[in-house]
């Protein structure tokens, strides 16, 4: 997993790209972010009164500068060491504390490089889980909460809330209430359809709930763990209306694929075959949908599409 997130960093700060390649890579324009610049291999940049983002591009992560020190939500292992350079380049006050939005390596390994003694701030699933994993690059929370936890440093406050499972178990809203500012990591990927498998989310019905949590607190600006930019309320209203239809549209080509049909063409005796061929049926029927739909709306339609339909698909057969 560490050689796949360092090839991922290397691969993205080699390939920045912009909004004026959208022909070459057919994405919208809504799917492009501020160039990188290439000689950093980051970005940072303050969104309102302290309270500053890092990118490189395809990981983001937050940092809250308060009148003793700062506050620093993720630690993404492709930023790496430039997280400390982009605090450094806005000031010069040590860092106090860091919050886990959840426990995947991804998004927290580089937290080890940070300096010794903060406090680490995290829910109490994301404590459990790190303790089994045992990963030198992950530290241990220090503190641990259940339903919510509100950090006031000096004239800043971030208020940490647990809503229940969505992405997996622990992972967190963040949220900065004087500037209005959401982060939540893996649910929302402002101007693009979710990762592989809705984000590799472990409960479908939760991760769509999230849209709805989050639509309830007032923000102007959000942050997400993944992808090119800062993202608004209309990106967390968009992916509402992109996971509701494609739970709507999913259900609707179950009743447009004939199971005794689709088995008589496999025969009965594979089972699994006889399934998956019918699934599969199923898949093919709701991803030629969903791509009439929302082609040209969103980046990575004809990577992730389809993945994040069996997605659905499944969680329609198993959860819902």
């Amino acid at each position: 997993m560490k050689n796949i997130i360092l090839i991922l960093g290397i691969i993205w700060n080699t390939t920045t790209v912009t909004a004026q390649d959208n022909n070459q890579h057919n994405l919208p324009d809504t799917a492009y972010g501020p160039e990188i610049p290439h000689e950093k291999g980051y970005l940072v940049e303050e969104i309102k009164d302290g309270l500053y983002w890092v990118t490189d591009g395809l990981y983001n992560a937050m940092f809250l500068v308060y009148d003793q020190g700062v506050v620093v939500v993720d630690a993404p292992p492709t930023i790496g060491e430039n997280y400390l350079k982009a605090i450094a380049e806005v000031t010069d006050k040590p860092i106090t504390h860091l919050v886990y939005s959840h426990s995947h390596t991804d998004h927290i390994g580089g937290a080890g490089l940070f300096p010794k003694g903060l406090e680490i701030i995290a829910h109490e699933d994301t404590m459990e889980i790190l303790e089994r994993r045992k990963d030198t690059r992950r530290p241990i929370p220090t503190k641990v909460f259940a339903e919510s936890h509100e950090l006031v440093l000096g004239n800043q406050r971030l208020q940490l809330y647990y809503h229940g499972k969505n992405h997996m178990d622990g992972n967190i809203f963040i949220y900065a209430p004087e500037q209005k500012v959401l982060m939540l990591v893996d649910i929302v990927f402002p101007g693009w359809v979710p990762f592989k498998n809705l984000g590799i989310a472990e409960d479908v019905p939760g991760y769509m709930k999230a849209h709805d949590i989050a639509l309830g607190y007032d923000f102007e600006t959000f942050v997400a763990g993944h992808v090119t930019r800062l993202g608004t309320r209309a990106d967390v209203t968009t992916s509402k209306a992109f996971v509701t239809d494609l739970k709507e549209t999913a259900q609707q080509a179950f009743g447009k694929v004939d199971f005794s049909k689709s088995a008589q063409e496999t025969g009965y005796e594979d089972k699994w075959k006889m399934y998956n061929t019918y699934f599969e049926k199923v898949v093919d029927v709701a991803t030629r949908e969903m791509k009439e739909k929302w082609n040209g709306k969103l980046g990575g339609l004809d990577t992730y599409l389809r993945d994040d339909v069996w997605a659905m698909c499944e969680s329609l057969s198993v959860d819902f």
